[in-house]
């Protein structure tokens, strides 16, 4: 099992904790942590806020499940993991709609605000447990884990998708020519070419506690989806700014 979901990695020869990063993001911001708006901000949080941020949730798992019915027929989950769960803002509303929902996330801050729900299908822990389950999610967030890592978190998560189940996993694979330079690129993508980035290298002196972005190589997230059993997927397009990935839908 893999106790420390965010690995290190090297900032021009040195370790980068970014575990300790969403730590920090999550004693300090762990709204603001998962959504980026100014509204959701501590010091600007209220109980409309609050209400608001926690329909988003229910609006994005509402799309999720129309869209795998939409694309491979009846899906009728009763039990569901949420990676990367925050404060449990899509987790609240996969417990409503399975009856279980077990929510995984390595900040301390953000699991002690997601644990204040009360639902009794609702779990809340920081490794990804082990047995199977019927709906795997993972939105907006293995874009801020270094993919060398990542790329074993999601052949984890794979591996928990139970026969007949489903996956909603979301990844990053590029960023426009704006972005060419930006912490974590792999790829840019413009009007003119599909071409590298010029590096991933990140600077000596990036202050800890920041949300940094990664791409993935998206051939080789193909492939393990491959290796686990679903060979047919469906990537609907998403733009977080010019970070451009997919939303990956697929059945076992």
């Amino acid at each position: 099992m893999f106790k420390r979901l965010l690995s290190s990695f090297r900032s021009n020869g040195a370790i980068r904790d970014t575990d300790r990063d969403w730590t920090i993001i999550g004693e300090t911001e762990p709204y603001f942590g998962v959504l980026t708006a100014d509204r959701f901000k501590r010091a600007n949080l209220d109980e409309d806020g609050r209400a608001e941020f926690f329909r988003s949730g229910e609006g994005d798992i509402g799309h999720f499940i129309d869209r795998i019915r939409t694309l491979f027929g009846p899906f009728e989950p009763r039990s569901a993991l949420d990676f990367g769960c925050g404060v449990g803002r899509l987790t609240v509303p996969l417990a409503a709609l399975t009856g279980a929902a077990t929510g995984v996330d390595i900040s301390p801050g953000m699991l002690a605000e997601a644990r204040k729900h009360d639902h009794p299908g609702l779990t809340f822990r920081d490794t990804i447990p082990e047995g199977q389950f019927d709906w795997v999610v993972s939105a907006i967030v293995l874009q801020h884990i270094p993919p060398e890592r990542g790329y074993d978190i999601l052949e984890q998560l794979l591996d928990r998708v139970a026969p007949g189940g489903g996956a909603t996993i979301q990844i990053m694979f590029g960023r426009t020519a704006y972005h060419e330079k930006s912490v974590g690129a792999r790829l840019v993508i413009d009007d003119a070419a599909v071409r590298p980035a010029i590096g991933r290298v990140l600077p000596k002196k990036l202050q800890q506690g920041m949300m940094i972005m990664h791409d993935y190589d998206l051939s080789q997230v193909i492939g393990l989806f491959y290796r686990s059993g679903m060979k047919t997927l469906t990537l609907d397009h998403i733009d977080h700014g010019g970070i451009v990935g997919a939303t990956i839908y697929a059945r076992k």
